[in-house]
């Protein structure tokens, strides 16, 4: 009788815990995703062009300093282009923007910026801020226009 007591009660500690456990995974950082949308003829096949993103601005609104995070560059620079940045650590960024450098360009060059997300002229000069929380960890529709327009 002592063993079959010693059974039951082993039998219903197993049993109780292995209910449906909760995964506790702590998520520390997301992607930020959208569309690049291409306008005009590009200066050269052989430019590469990616979206960089910056977390701090100096006084006159410009990036200070190497992007945060940025994408792979673009295989393909003509119309639609989705991209996506992981890994991207949570806070907020003040600039997204797409910029392109000449292959032959010196390491460290800064990018030329072809456009920006919320930069829409002539009425809205000004880039739009973005955050990238626990709360939103895939931040999507960070979708920006190129003008190659602007490539002197």
């Amino acid at each position: 009788m002592k063993h079959l007591i010693l059974i039951f009660v082993f039998i219903t500690t197993f049993m109780l815990g292995c209910g449906d456990e909760e995964e506790t995974t702590d998520i520390t950082s997301g992607t930020v995703s959208g569309v690049v949308t291409f306008v005009g003829t590009p200066p050269s096949p052989d430019i590469r062009v990616e979206v960089s993103i910056f977390s701090k601005l100096d006084e006159k609104g410009r990036p200070s300093g190497p992007p945060d995070f940025y994408s792979d560059y673009f295989t393909k620079i003509t119309d639609k282009v989705p991209y996506k940045i992981s890994g991207v650590s949570f806070g907020t960024y003040k600039l997204a923007a797409a910029g392109y450098k000449k292959p032959d360009a010196q390491p460290g060059t800064a990018q030329t910026i072809l456009g920006m997300y919320g930069y829409k002229p002539p009425n809205d000069m000004q880039p739009d801020p973005f955050t990238v929380s626990k709360e939103n960890p895939e931040v999507t529709g960070i979708d920006i226009l190129v003008d190659y327009s602007a490539i002197r």
